[in-house]
């Protein structure tokens, strides 16, 4: 049972991360010079993608709280650290995010230590 809760929260954050910084793309327009940060956040919280977002970034919390109560801590940092990878691959798939040589080599040191903790933990 803590499994699918670690997961559910992991995947309830990843699409919440994604879902806010597509409608914040589309709240902020680059053509346009800074706009006031309380404009800003007004114009954000009437997009239904940010705050389905933040919505999904709370529950996300919530679960994952719940989890590791159950779960031991190096399952449930592991779960965490492959959503940071899927992460940014889907905002470089489906937002048309930069995929720079730094970020990549970020997310290879996350898979090898991923895969470091998979492999010692008796996962």
């Amino acid at each position: 049972m803590p499994f699918w809760i670690i997961t559910c929260s992991v995947l309830m954050m990843m699409s919440g991360n994604l879902l806010l910084r597509s409608g914040m793309l589309l709240v902020q327009d680059p053509k346009m010079p800074r706009r006031a940060p309380l404009a800003l956040l007004g114009s954000a919280l009437r997009n239904w993608r940010v705050l389905f977002g933040i919505a999904l970034l709370f529950i996300s919390v919530i679960a994952w709280i719940s989890g590791v109560v159950m779960w031991r801590m190096e399952w449930s940092y592991t779960a965490l650290g492959l959503s940071y990878i899927a992460t940014v691959v889907f905002a470089w798939w489906f937002l048309g995010e930069t995929m720079t040589l730094e970020k990549m080599i970020g997310t290879i040191i996350i898979v090898i230590g991923t895969l470091l903790i998979i492999r010692y933990n008796d996962f």
